[in-house]
């Protein structure tokens, strides 16, 4: 069902987005993409300390469990990244299930910054699995999206390319770190609404995205 947000205003007709009230271009200007997170979360921006305690916990929640690595590991190369990304929610909702449950909306929210924390790692080695390369830790020294390019591509890229770079991919997960109401937020909304575990609510709205 349609539904209003407290979160995100968006007016496409007039180019309007705004994330708990911050202009899109202010957040993408002066922020990261973890002090949007934060913003997202919380409903107001970090100071210093606020972020550096949130970043230290997104690196300590980053750790991919060996049981969704060996997934990745299982599928043949040729096979679809999205289909290797459902299967390893579904390795994560088990993984999580003890600790967690199905419950999402304890104060700390933990067991949805553990999702944001992983799925960077988690993409770069399915991409590098497809690839036929090696994998390659995390970097706690790195910020989250020059983190994620060096999981990515390694060494390809020089640190001028990897900064540049960095500071764009954080502007493109900021524009997108919030959605309307498109299919595979539906998706998501639709099999949280019954109380389901959250990976389990993420690989709905993978197999949504996953469609043309």
């Amino acid at each position: 069902t349609s539904c209003s947000s407290a979160i995100t205003f968006i007016d496409g007709d007039k180019g309007i987005l705004r994330y708990r009230g911050h202009d899109i271009a202010d957040l993408a200007k002066s922020n990261d993409f973890t002090a949007v997170i934060y913003l997202l979360l919380y409903g107001k921006l970090p100071n210093l300390e606020q972020h550096k305690k949130f970043f230290l916990k997104i690196q300590e929640l980053s750790k991919v469990p060996g049981q969704v690595v060996n997934v990745i590991k299982a599928f043949p190369k040729a096979a679809h990244p999205m289909s290797i990304l459902i299967a390893c929610f579904a390795s994560l909702s088990a993984l999580y299930h003890e600790k967690y449950g199905n419950n999402v909306s304890n104060e700390n929210l933990d067991f949805g910054i553990s999702a944001i924390a992983q799925v960077p790692a988690i993409i770069a080695m399915i991409y590098r699995h497809t690839d036929d390369q090696e994998f390659i830790d995390t970097d706690n020294e790195l910020s989250y999206s020059k983190n994620f390019l060096r999981m990515m591509f390694g060494d390809a890229l020089d640190n001028d390319k990897s900064t540049l770079f960095a500071k764009a991919l954080d502007k493109i997960f900021t524009l997108h770190a919030d959605h309307e109401q498109n299919a595979s937020t539906a998706a998501v909304r639709v099999v949280g609404s019954a109380g389901s575990n959250l990976f389990a609510c993420l690989s709905a709205g993978v197999a949504a995205l996953w469609g043309p």
